[in-house]
């Protein structure tokens, strides 16, 4: 009977768990590149991979095994709540003072433990095996801190590396972090965009999105640490000056 409904729900689970493999990978390989050369836009995306990553995972078990309130709640904290916002914040630290920054991230720990004692008091409907996480009855409260760091953490993202990005350019400097900033930006549209492309008619599609976008933010991540090459020097040639010797000239 375990093994019918797999075959029924996997077609439905592969696109979480291809969210999941990445999410997971990304994690590591960003916690390893923090532990090589720690820095705190390092230790933050870790914990937003980390975010990610588990908020897919109760998709998947939930897909396969059935939804509880455990799963419905994990999933909305994480993934329709707080991943943006850890993600927001890790971009903050490349652009402004760590000390500024530091009293964003309290702030956020604040809205994270808000956010958890909301959803941990959220009734969830008798639903929830059929509506998932949709199931959770979301108070007002808890509206408006998802509601906030969403938008408020897409706008940072989006707008401080695309200005971020314009700025390297015109000033003809850090080519790789500006290609990273604008691969971390359409990365962060590509999962926002999700939610949008389930109206189209398959909630799958919040995944396909989420997939891509995760890539993108990896790959930008990836070249913003990756060190520019510095020009090569013009060679000096050697002329005479009218028999006094010899002077360099740059032509």
């Amino acid at each position: 009977m375990l093994s019918l409904v797999l075959r029924e729900r996997s077609p439905m689970v592969i696109f979480p768990i291809i969210a999941t493999t990445l999410a997971f990978g990304c994690c590591l390989a960003v916690l390893r590149d923090h532990i090589a050369r720690p820095k705190p836009a390092g230790l933050v995306w870790t914990i937003a991979f980390a975010i990610f990553g588990t908020a897919a995972l109760s998709e998947v078990l939930g897909t396969l095994i059935g939804w509880t309130p455990l799963l419905a709640r994990t999933y909305y904290v994480l993934g329709a709540t707080l991943v943006v916002g850890y993600l927001a914040l890790g971009e903050l630290y490349l652009l402004m003072r760590r000390q500024r920054v530091d009293r964003i991230a309290g702030v956020l720990v604040v809205l994270t433990a808000l956010a958890i004692s909301l959803v941990s008091k959220a009734s969830v409907g008798a639903d929830v095996e059929t509506a998932g996480w949709e199931a959770l009855e979301r108070s007002p409260g808890l509206t408006a801190v998802t509601m906030f760091l969403n938008i408020g953490g897409t706008l940072i993202l989006v707008g401080g590396l695309v200005y971020s990005a314009i700025s390297f350019k015109r000033r003809g400097i850090m080519r790789n972090r500006m290609i990273g900033c604008l691969l971390i930006a359409a990365g962060t549209l590509a999962v926002a965009s999700g939610g949008t492309l389930t109206r189209l008619g398959s909630h799958q599609y919040l995944y396909i999105a989420m997939s891509l976008g995760i890539t993108l933010i990896f790959a930008g991540y990836v070249r913003t640490r990756k060190p520019d090459v510095a020009p090569a020097p013009k060679p000096v040639a050697m002329v005479r000056d009218s028999g006094l010797g010899m002077r360099e000239s740059g032509d």
